[in-house]
């Protein structure tokens, strides 16, 4: 199986970039612990925020996406309005 890349991009609200940036910053440790994870950086450019991931398959990428955690933080964040817009590819 060939390894997986996923990319997933979130504007911040007006104003509420730092705060969008705490949320995805809390993701990045214990993804980086899950099975498969070769690899998870955290980019901004503004009010533009890019969560790169990279893993070993597809399962594993699926798994990442199952986890609580990934919903629960980026469910916070869509929530308190500290997102403006997200879109999630693989790449």
């Amino acid at each position: 199986m060939p390894m997986q890349t996923h990319i997933t991009v979130l504007e911040a609200a007006p104003g509420r970039s730092e705060e969008l940036g705490c949320y995805l910053r809390d993701l990045l440790e214990p993804t980086r612990c899950l099975e498969g994870c070769l690899a998870v950086e955290l980019q901004r450019d503004r009010r533009r925020w890019q969560l790169h991931s990279r893993w070993r398959t597809s399962t594993d990428l699926e798994r990442y996406f199952a986890q609580p955690l990934l919903q629960e933080v980026l469910g916070s964040a869509w929530r308190s309005g500290a997102v403006q817009q997200m879109l999630s590819r693989a790449a």
